[in-house]
């Protein structure tokens, strides 16, 4: 019979358990952190996969996972449970199938350096496997998995993102900044003199445009990006400018809909409007208080929002931006989501789940 490399089994195949950890869990988290398990067997950073759930000629037994590391081959076993000789002599009729495939030729040449990774073992176990040329790592399955989280964090903006607050209670508040650049005006101190605002809320009002997509900033100065012109353009110019109007609202919408992780702002109304749902599966109309805990849950601010107040401005802030964009609405103390804000959830729903299966698929 033929030597194959084989995927990991989808089915078929028992998987260990560990505390409600499967090895086949495990061994996916491995084997996109080469690093991480480089570490854990003391090896140089060059290690190498060559084959991952490796079919073997005598029968159905599959090694789970083979490396190079420099001129060596790396067999390492993987378990979920401590150590059993049964394991040790599993690894090692692994390692003398590994010898004879060198022997005739279907097997590159190298030193073969063997690994059992359990979760526990007795001082002897590790003594008796190294008599028999095994090393034995103990090692905790959650460190793998977070070790994992952390390396796909650092890639994956999505479980990176974290709403800001930056002290502006409505989105119709950056239309005098913006009007200021459709005319030609790209400079902070200068806007700020002719709206007779402060530069620090023109500051902040520019930063909520730029996480919006309105705006670019070059050399500190301020341009409208193509769909900030447009929006610039459906401003009111009348004595209700803070205003939105319905042009706006709907470009805003359809930009948070279709990336919701594009910046912290943007996250925020999603974040809100997304807590807002998922509290509506209990009880509903939604009361504030507890909207602003699911929020600060969502939104991944449980350790910056600890104190009271900067959590009810922070949930102020994002709620209103929602029912700016007529998503939500607030009567007294309890809150609803509008006819438009259930259809936004669906659409956001979808572009949110594409965002990150697209993520994960090239980073992972």
């Amino acid at each position: 019979m033929a030597l194959g490399i084989h995927p990991r089994p989808k089915g078929g195949v028992f998987c260990q358990l560990h505390d409600n950890i499967s090895e086949c869990q495990v061994e996916d988290a491995l084997v996109v952190n080469l690093v991480f398990l480089a570490k854990t067997l003391k090896l140089s950073a060059d290690l190498k996969l060559i084959a991952r759930q490796l079919q073997l000629k005598s029968g159905e037994e599959r090694i789970d996972l083979l490396l190079s590391s420099g001129k060596y081959l790396c067999l390492v076993e993987l378990k979920v449970v401590k150590f059993s000789e049964d394991w040790l002599r599993q690894i090692i009729s692994y390692r003398d199938e590994l010898l004879n495939l060198q022997n005739v030729g279907e097997l590159i040449s190298g030193d073969i350096l063997s690994f059992l990774l359990v979760t526990d073992a007795r001082e002897n176990d590790i003594k008796l496997a190294k008599q028999s040329g095994v090393e034995v790592i103990v090692y905790q399955p959650i460190d793998v998995l977070k070790d994992y989280y952390e390396n796909l964090s650092a890639i994956a903006s999505f479980l990176r993102i974290r709403p800001n607050d930056y002290g502006v209670f409505s989105l119709g508040l950056i239309n005098r900044a913006l009007l200021q650049l459709s005319d030609g005006v790209t400079k902070q101190g200068v806007i700020a003199e002719k709206t007779q605002l402060s530069k620090q809320s023109i500051h902040n009002h520019l930063k909520i445009a730029k996480e919006f997509g309105l705006v670019r900033e070059r050399d500190k100065h301020y341009f409208l990006t193509d769909i900030g012109d447009v929006y610039a353009q459906a401003c009111k110019k009348d004595a209700r400018i803070d205003q939105l109007s319905e042009k706006q609202i709907e470009i805003l919408k359809h930009f948070v809909a279709g990336d919701p992780f594009y910046s912290s702002t943007v996250f925020g109304v999603y974040s809100i409007v997304e807590s807002a749902f998922l509290l509506a599966r209990n009880s509903y109309p939604i009361e504030l208080s507890d909207l602003r805990g699911m929020f600060q849950n969502v939104s991944g601010k449980v350790k910056e929002w600890q104190a009271k107040k900067s959590l009810s401005t922070a949930t102020y802030t994002f709620l209103n931006f929602a029912i700016d964009l007529g998503l939500l609405g607030k009567i007294g103390q309890q809150v609803v989501i509008t006819p438009s804000g259930f259809r936004f959830i669906l659409m956001l729903q979808l572009h949110k789940s594409i965002e990150m299966v697209e993520s994960l698929s090239t980073k992972t």
